[in-house]
Order: C-alpha cells, then sequence, then structure tokens
C-alpha cells in the first residue's frame, strides 16, 4: 500500500466506535492529491488500522473499506461482496421483482446503491472512490445479474459534497420506458429515468405489505406518492381515498391503479397539509390513515421546523379517526430520531384527546440493512398506533 494518512487521537477513538465515517477534522493530515484513491489509515503512533477510500473534497474524509491493512482491493474483493449481497437478497427478498441489492456501507459498499427492477439494474454512484472504480463495479453488475439494462441515477445532491457531478446514462442495454414490477399480488410502473430516488421507495415495501394486511373499512392515504399504499390497502379497505399534490404522481397512481383493476381508490390532487385540515373541519373520518411525507429535515438546522410539521399532521391524523381507528405514521428523516419521533406522537396524542395504543414500531424493508455503529444508516420510522 503506497499511500497513507494519519488520524488524531480523536480520530483513533472515533474509529474505535466502529463508525465507517472518518471526518476531515479527524486527519492529521491528507493530500488532494490522493482524492478518490485508498489509502491505508494509520493511528497516531503509525500502526496500520485498515484501508478507506479518501476524498479531500467532502467533509467525510475517509469511507471505510476494511480492517485487513495488506488485503489487495481487487476485482476480487468486490466479487466476493457483490455475490455476498446478492445471496442475502436470495434470502430475504424471495420473490420480490424489486428490491435493493447494495445498500452502501450496509454491504460493504461505501457510498454504493444499486437497485433491481425487474429485467431493470439502476445504481448510484454517490461517493468519489465509488466513482473511480465504477467500471469494475458495473462489469461484475453485468456478469452477476444480466440485467437487460442498467442505469446510473447520479442525479442524487450528495455527488455535489462529494465533488461530482449531476447525471443521469444508460450504461448498457437499451433504454428502458416504464418497468412494470409487482409487490405482493400488486402490480406498478417504475420510471427509472424521473421517478424518485432510483425509481421508487423500495424501502417501505415490506411496510407497505403489512398496512395491507393490517387497514379495513374507510382509509386514507396521505401523501400518496404512486400510490404504494393505496394499492396495498385496497384489498381489504372499502374505500380508500388517495392524496397526493404532483401532477405527475397522480398520473402514474391512476396508471397503477387501472393496471390492476382497482376501483375503490379515489385520488384527489391536493397538498395534504390543506387536506388534513378541510377533512377535519368536513368532520370525516376514517378506519385507517396512512402518512407517508417526503422527508421534512434533510439537515440538523431543519429540525425544529419538520417536529411541528409531523406533529401537526399526526394531530389532524388522529382527529380523524373513528374509535379502533388504526394510524400508521412514517418518517424518512434521520435528524429525527426513532426516540424523538415516538415522543413526537405522544404529544399529538395527548392533544387529540384520544386513547391511543402503540401497535407496532417498524423500520425500513430488510433490504435496506442497518448497521448498528452507523446510525445514519437507519432512518425510515413506521409507527402504528389504534383508537381505544
Amino acid at each position: 500500500m503506497g499511500h497513507a494518512v494519519v488520524l488524531t487521537p480523536k480520530g483513533e477513538r472515533w474509529r474505535r466506535s466502529r463508525h465507517p465515517w472518518i471526518y476531515q477534522d479527524d486527519l492529521q493530515a491528507g493530500e488532494s492529491g490522493l482524492s478518490g484513491r485508498i489509502v491505508q489509515v494509520k493511528s497516531p503512533r503509525g500502526q496500520p488500522l485498515g484501508q478507506a477510500f479518501y476524498n479531500a473534497k467532502s467533509k467525510i474524509a475517509l469511507r471505510w473499506l476494511t480492517d485487513d491493512p495488506e488485503i489487495p482491493i481487487d476485482k476480487g474483493f468486490w466479487e466476493k461482496r457483490l455475490l455476498a449481497a446478492i445471496e442475502y437478497r436470495r434470502r430475504i427478498a424471495a420473490g420480490a421483482s424489486a428490491f435493493r441489492l447494495i445498500h452502501s456501507e450496509a454491504d460493504g459498499f461505501p457510498g454504493l446503491i444499486v437497485d433491481r427492477y425487474g429485467p431493470v439494474v439502476v445504481l448510484q454512484s454517490l461517493s468519489l472512490g465509488v466513482e473511480q472504480i465504477l467500471p469494475l463495479l458495473t462489469e461484475l453488475i453485468l456478469q452477476h445479474l444480466a440485467p437487460e439494462a442498467l442505469v446510473a441515477r447520479n442525479d442524487s445532491q450528495v455527488r455535489i459534497l462529494e465533488g461530482l457531478p449531476s447525471e443521469k446514462k444508460l450504461l448498457a442495454g437499451s433504454s428502458p420506458g416504464l418497468v412494470e414490477v409487482k409487490e405482493g399480488e400488486r402490480r406498478y410502473g417504475v420510471d427509472v429515468w424521473e421517478g424518485h430516488k432510483t425509481g421508487a421507495y423500495l424501502d417501505q415495501r415490506e411496510n407497505r405489505l403489512w398496512a395491507g394486511e393490517l387497514v379495513r373499512g374507510r382509509v386514507l392515504d396521505a401523501f400518496a406518492y404512486q400510490g404504494g399504499f393505496s394499492l396495498q390497502a385496497a384489498a381489504r379497505a372499502g374505500e380508500v381515498l388517495a392524496i397526493e399534490d404532483s401532477a405527475q404522481a397522480v398520473t402514474r397512481l391512476g396508471e397503477n391503479l387501472k393496471l390492476n383493476g382497482i376501483t375503490n381508490v379515489r385520488v384527489a390532487k391536493e397538498n395534504a397539509f390543506e387536506a388534513l385540515r378541510r377533512l377535519d373541519k368536513l368532520g370525516e373520518r376514517f378506519d385507517a390513515v396512512i402518512l407517508d411525507p417526503p422527508a421534512f429535515a434533510k439537515a440538523k438546522a431543519e429540525l425544529a421546523g419538520a417536529v411541528r410539521g409531523y406533529r401537526e399532521i399526526n394531530l389532524r391524523a388522529l382527529k380523524l379517526l373513528n374509535p379502533g381507528g388504526v394510524l400508521i405514521s412514517c418518517s424518512c428523516s434521520y435528524q429525527v430520531s426513532q426516540e424523538l419521533f415516538v415522543e413526537i406522537l405522544r404529544e399529538a396524542c395527548a392533544d387529540s384527546g384520544r386513547e391511543v395504543r402503540l401497535r407496532e414500531i417498524r423500520s425500513q424493508a430488510r433490504d435496506h440493512p442497518v448497521v448498528l455503529t452507523h446510525p445514519e444508516s437507519r432512518y425510515l420510522k413506521c409507527v402504528a398506533l389504534e383508537v381505544v
């Protein structure tokens, strides 16, 4: 290993916590010419600690790869990790046609996301280190997954922090149109070029199937997007009211309903905050309310506003529920911890004047694994409450 960076004593203590990121302030010195390379990491005393991707331009200076300071990080190294990720999904996502195959650090690929949508694979390169080895990773993906098309959705804002350009590219195959996938007994279309994230919110896959088993009667699906929860809820609900503010998402939601022959879902194009207030004033009542809003806080500075937003929508939702009704409330804001989210729900319950019991607390689907020493890898909260 020809290139090395040295940690400060504070950086060494941080590494002992097993967090996979080392920040610029925790390095004694760095060389901009090493950015994008794999470097050996040393303690302040010169002891080899392991190897990591290095980027002098990012606040996250090092993304950990291995504790072995000597192992060659070559094609065989990455192939072994890819095969392990594939095998894990065979065990926990059997039968799913759309799922996450590689979840960044949790699968040993710092800054790489790979999602499968039927015959199409979509990747996101979110770190400078991954960007440098993307041709090799592309070769391995094509070899072991044999997709009809491989698309790079490298348009995430995270790339800007790494000094990388925003772009979308077809890496192999022919450009896919709308990709049809199956989730349980339901089918839906995915636009891998324009859909949110890599095309769809795969992290809610298991929660949508679970919610479909839980809800009954009249259901309100606020922040419905393209109807993932509505499609599942419609199987057992008498009727579903899906609220969505995006005209493009409303159109796709309607197409997904037609694809499944669903007739008991009514779609309304409306701001969810305004809809919740309006429905409450009208005295409307539901047997289940589903809240799956976009992230209200993407940075610490937005946390206070996010707390107010979550408290408001959950208070409104609780007021709309019939006795025995169920609230399924989600947050994908990492800045809002599970403990804080439960506290927000507790306050909303108290303000609503309803007696409420906790049914279940869930997280993201298992194909989005969580590393306990990397709290950032656990971001999704999904809580079910029942009005007594």
